[in-house]
């Protein structure tokens, strides 16, 4: 017995994601998610920024002890790879504002209720378990970097983006879903 199997290959719109948001929306998560999915490489901003805290011993929430040139360095790499790579997956707060004008590379935020992305970072542990105010100082050092960096803009604003997705009240795989269809 022969059994056909018929296929239709669509052409990708896009050849890399990024993913932002801020702390406890998901990115990380989604963008593990997409890039299995996918069969694609994932790539984190963040990740490489919580080991350099962890093997310097920083305070996580302390984005203004992270040197210039090293933030600037693993921004650089990454928006290298959007640019001349394909097929990744990267998950960082700036990785839209970098891929701006990039019209290859989808551009997801995650957005979530504050209170309950605080109780998401409450219940995980990085570099050490967090307490709230850490989580809001973590904030304002990530937007008082970026701007002392880059730009006065807001990397967080929708209009850097083709997709937003609010996690506050959604499951791990109804934003994997949503992420995919928008693909």
């Amino acid at each position: 017995m022969t059994v056909y199997i018929c296929c239709i290959i669509f052409p990708m719109k896009y050849r890399n994601i990024v993913i932002s948001g801020d702390v406890g929306t998901g990115t990380t998560t989604l963008g593990k998610n997409l890039a299995e999915k996918l069969g694609w490489q994932f790539l984190s901003a963040g990740e490489f920024f919580r080991n350099y805290a962890k093997e310097h011993n920083i305070p996580l929430w302390n984005k203004a002890a992270i040197p210039d040139d090293f933030e600037r360095e693993v921004d650089t790499n990454l928006t290298q790879k959007l640019k001349n790579d394909k097929n990744f997956v990267v998950e960082g707060h700036y990785a839209a504002w970098f891929a701006r004008d990039l019209p290859d590379v989808l551009r997801i935020l995650l957005t979530c209720d504050r209170e309950v992305a605080n109780l998401r970072m409450l219940k995980r542990e990085h570099t050490h378990v967090e307490s709230v105010e850490e989580i809001e100082k973590r904030r304002e050092g990530l937007f008082a970097k970026f701007k002392k960096l880059y730009s006065q803009e807001n990397y967080e604003d929708p209009k850097l983006y083709n997709l937003v997705l609010d996690t506050t009240n959604s499951t791990i795989e109804e934003t994997l879903q949503e992420a995919l269809k928008h693909l």
